[in-house]
């Protein structure tokens, strides 16, 4: 039977006390949708008390992966001004309907320039006008905003405006308070989290044959954020989100190492394997 809701909120609170907003660490994840696994994700963050780095890889597994193979490699390096997150570079690879894909990415005077992308955005998707993605950031510089937030804080509200080159999003997220995830025998963690739920909405480069309507929907999930390495970052032990093909996806959390903070500097990137 499930732990008791008195002992959970005994058990939460040193929980998040124990978190650090530095140090470093990488987890590994499935992903399920529809009861079968579909994803394999990795993620990779290293927090300073001045900076960040951080990767993201991934690839379809399973009979998704069979019948469609998509994967995806980006890393991010950047800087905390306060408590924003500055991005200073950003780059993707991946492959998706069997076409390369690239993406390289800078910041000056706080806005985000493309230097490199194929295919060029046109070809799929509508522009974006450059005063819709002034003072944007990226996706991994969101989640180490987060994560820092998190760990200093016990919260995690916030929004932002998030540009990956091709795509424009608004992507906000808020606590839920504290609790442990939902009981699941896929689950090989099972700790007192943070709640954070989030949603996520296309504003601008549109794909020109979908209809408009569908990917401007707002989508939501769930991020549960707990202390897996004392003294290290808080780590998303269990995420759900919506995914316009594969519906309801929930990433488990497979495996973790991680470095208590402070860490002196940030390391070199190294791919995930």
């Amino acid at each position: 039977m499930r732990r008791a809701l008195l002992c959970c909120a005994v058990l939460l609170a040193p929980a998040v006390a124990q978190a650090a907003a530095t140090g470093s660490f990488k987890a590994e994840y499935d992903g399920y949708s529809h009861g079968l696994v579909s994803l394999k994700l990795s993620a990779a963050l290293t927090l300073t008390p001045t900076g960040y780095s951080g990767r993201l890889a991934f690839h379809t597994a399973g009979l998704v992966g069979w019948v469609s193979h998509v994967e995806s490699d980006s890393q991010v390096l950047g800087h905390f001004t306060g408590d924003r997150a500055v991005p200073e570079s950003f780059s993707a690879t991946g492959v998706l309907h069997g076409t390369n894909r690239t993406v390289g990415l800078h910041w000056q005077d706080g806005s985000p320039v493309v230097d490199t992308i194929t295919p060029p955005a046109e070809l799929e998707r509508t522009p974006i006008p450059p005063e819709m993605r002034a003072h944007t950031i990226d996706a991994l510089s969101a989640m180490a905003m987060l994560v820092r937030e998190a760990g200093q804080t016990g919260h995690c509200d916030g929004a932002e405006t998030v540009f990956d080159g091709r795509r424009l999003t608004h992507l906000a997220a808020h606590v839920a308070g504290r609790e442990l995830p939902p009981p699941s025998p896929k689950s090989h963690y099972d700790l007192p989290a943070l709640r954070c739920d989030f949603e996520g909405q296309e504003l601008a480069g549109f794909l020109k044959n979908e209809p408009e309507a569908d990917q401007r929907r707002t989508r939501h999930g769930t991020a549960w954020l707990a202390s897996v390495v004392p003294g290290a970052p808080l780590v998303p032990e269990r995420v759900v989100f919506e995914h316009k093909q594969l519906g309801q996806v929930t990433l488990y959390l497979t495996s973790i190492t991680g470095v208590p903070g402070p860490v002196a500097q940030l390391p070199p990137p190294s791919r995930l394997q």
